[in-house]
């Protein structure tokens, strides 16, 4: 499958820039939200904010794209790519945190029966195949603007839910706050990306699907967690001191 040329789709986002500016805003202030939602529930319910794999091919790709630098101020000197990069400052530093929070708090949970040196060990290996494996991907894909990566993040990152879910059996470190800015990220970048950026690429039945699969899976994840008991948010009060449900 022929990706899409970045001269066109850049041009295409200048021609569009009022609603593009409008609706990514709108994902990008959602995007804030629900990763600092994640690190305020993994601090509030003591436990990791993300599945481990989530966390370990996130960081890379943030970080990745902050590490362009000079793609996006030189090489395509774009406002939209730049906008990107100071939004994404935001995501790569929640994403060390989880790092941080996964390791103080995962334990248990991710290394039973080790030492805490050895589960730190263990999540560190862990990021290290991430970059791995990001460094891998990035190498196969015709995306140099990361759209597309964009997009796959968002559905890569929705099972993080459920495998919480089913691994903890119950909704402990998630929130419906959490998901629901999720759930708004996705639809918006979903909306703007084949609405607006116009190439072909965008319009395709793949990219479409992918972008219909991660809205449907946004909004199951949400209903699911309301079924689970899910807490509103991370400002809902632990009922009483250490009553956190079993997460193991």
């Amino acid at each position: 499958m022929q990706g899409y040329d970045p001269q066109v789709t850049l041009a295409a986002i200048t021609d569009n820039a009022v609603p593009i500016v409008v609706i990514g805003g709108i994902s990008i202030v959602a995007m804030w939200v629900f990763f600092v939602e994640a690190a305020r529930m993994s601090r509030r319910d003591r436990v990791a904010p993300m599945a481990l794999w989530m966390t370990v091919l996130w960081w890379p790709h943030d970080g990745n794209y902050l590490l362009r630098f000079d793609d996006w101020f030189s090489t395509y000197d774009h406002w939209f790519m730049q906008l990107f990069w100071f939004a994404i400052i935001v995501t790569f530093v929640s994403e060390t945190i989880y790092v941080v929070q996964t390791i103080r708090y995962g334990r248990d949970e991710l290394s039973p029966g080790q030492s805490q040196g050895m589960h730190t060990l263990r999540i560190l290996g862990a990021l290290a195949a991430g970059v791995i494996s990001w460094s891998l991907l990035k190498g196969s894909l015709e995306d140099p603007l990361f759209l597309l990566s964009f997009m796959g993040t968002l559905l890569w990152g929705l099972p993080s839910s459920m495998a919480l879910l089913t691994r903890r059996r119950s909704a402990v470190g998630q929130s419906l706050l959490e998901w629901q800015a999720y759930c708004v990220m996705t639809f918006c970048y979903s909306i703007a990306s084949i609405g607006f950026f116009e190439d072909d690429f965008f319009h395709s039945w793949q990219y479409v699907g992918i972008c219909a699969a991660a809205c449907t899976w946004s909004v199951a994840v949400v209903v699911q967690l309301r079924a689970a008991g899910a807490v509103r948010s991370s400002w809902t009060p632990v009922r009483a001191p250490g009553e956190v449900p079993a997460h193991v």
